[in-house]
């Protein structure tokens, strides 16, 4: 597999620490290919690497460097969880430091205190909320693939804002997930055209590193591993390849087929599926061809929200159309439970949405998937799904939604079945699967 690299003019090299016998020399090594990233000056920087690269060895010496090189740099590591920043990161950490530039170390809260004023700190995303309201200077995101895109969107990417700060991006591919679209973005032109069509610098370089690229793994344990796994996961882990996930619930969606641009069209008629689920809450709009394709022209997947807050999105958008629309929701939303005594049903009509359209109860999980990957491919091969490239939690969902393994049953841990739900319950209800009795001998 070929390394993307680009050429990019290399920072200097400072080397901020003070000659120390006792620091073990490797602490602060870099391979070739780890140089690469570290000289790279592009403001946010994406990795996506086999397993054993050196991941975790580029991201100790780019925290150590970002936070000696300057005074008074707040600098971060994010894993998924607090646990994992610390069993992956501390103990390395503290060892990489010159006791000589180390003010201060606290166990408690992972944090590392330079005798320059920066400090260094280890964050956990599984409680966003304890990221939110500080000025970074430099953040290392590991195992990006593992942590929510909202966490980085709507809590940390802010918090580089009025420092001009930069950031790290570092996993494994984890099907085309959102590390991918940030990957993707890494490979645009150096120079790309802004919203007013105007010449503009690229802010983000990618990289793609198979585990062969790296000096310190034997070719002999690459070869073993190859013999051990199935190809698909020797593919993704090893040789750093965006596969599609094992065991998908919507197994007919391809992005190379369905995705595209298919945008609104004013003239026709509206239908939005609508999941009620808290975190997020779900709408998917859709658009009907006059060739039979079914379009996702939009979505509005909000986190922490509800049904009002829903309600008044989709007015906003399309409150010049409000007599096109038919919502599809899910049939929970006529319980009764929300403060005033009203369903998500009741505060859908308050706010203008008069066409809705459920079934008394919900349809079997199976029924409606099936009827969906029915419209994604039929058996003799038509092509009924088209979704605009600006959807892309629909795409995630559609992708990344898995069956528990061994099971038929959903597996819920990752949260990305919301907006496949609320597309299947606007599919169950107006292209359901045909039940038909199928007549003949059995001999």
């Amino acid at each position: 597999m070929p390394v993307s690299v680009a050429a990019a003019k290399p920072k200097p090299h400072v080397n901020p620490f003070p000659k120390d016998p006792k620091r073990k020399r490797h602490t602060l090594k870099l391979h070739r290919f780890q140089k690469i990233v570290h000289r790279d000056q592009s403001r946010f920087r994406v990795i996506v690497a086999g397993r054993r690269w050196g991941k975790t060895q580029l991201a100790r010496i780019s925290l150590v460097m970002a936070a000696a090189e300057k005074r008074k740099q707040l600098v971060w590591y994010v894993a998924p969880t607090y646990q994992m920043a610390r069993d992956i990161l501390w103990d390395e950490l503290k060892s990489s430091i010159p006791r000589a530039w180390v003010h201060k170390i606290n166990e408690t809260h992972l944090s590392i205190r330079l005798i320059n004023g920066s400090r260094i700190q280890l964050k956990g995303a599984d409680k966003p909320d304890t990221l939110r309201g500080v000025g970074l200077n430099f953040v290392v995101i590991d195992e990006a693939q593992d942590i929510r895109e909202e966490t980085w969107e709507l809590v940390l990417q802010p918090t580089l804002a009025t420092t001009n700060g930069q950031a790290l991006f570092i996993g494994t591919p984890k099907s085309y997930n959102w590390l991918y679209d940030k990957y993707i973005l890494g490979q645009r032109p150096r120079v790309v055209k802004d919203a007013r069509n105007r010449d503009t610098a690229n802010e983000w370089m990618s990289w793609q590193f198979p585990t062969i690229t790296s000096p310190f793994i034997p070719r002999a344990e690459i070869e073993a591993r190859r013999r051990d796994m199935d190809p698909k996961s020797f593919r993704q882990e090893f040789e750093a390849s965006f596969e599609t996930m094992s065991g998908r619930v919507y197994y007919q969606f391809d992005r190379n087929v369905h995705v595209g641009d298919y945008p609104f069209n004013p003239h026709l008629p509206i239908y939005i599926g609508m999941d009620f689920n808290i975190d997020p809450m779900s709408a998917i709009v859709c658009q009907e061809q006059a060739n039979g394709e079914i379009w996702v022209v939009d979505e509005a997947v909000l986190y922490g929200s509800n049904a009002q807050e829903t309600a008044d999105e989709l007015a906003r958008r399309y409150y010049k159309y409000m007599d096109q629309i038919s919502i599809y929701p899910d049939p929970a939303g006529n319980n009764r439970n929300h403060d005033r005594g009203e369903s998500s049903l009741d505060i859908l009509r308050e706010a203008g949405f008069t066409k809705l359209y459920y079934k008394a109860k919900h349809p079997l999980v199976m029924d409606r998937v099936n009827a969906v990957n029915r419209v994604m491919r039929t058996a003799d091969d038509t092509v009924l799904l088209r979704v605009n490239h600006t959807c892309r939690k629909f795409i995630d969902s559609a992708e990344q939604t898995i069956y528990k393994e061994g099971t038929r049953e959903v597996d819920k841990k990752l949260g990305t079945e919301h907006a496949m739900d609320a597309f299947g319950y606007y599919i169950d209800y107006r292209h359901p699967m045909a039940k038909r009795d199928l007549l003949g001998i059995s001999i």
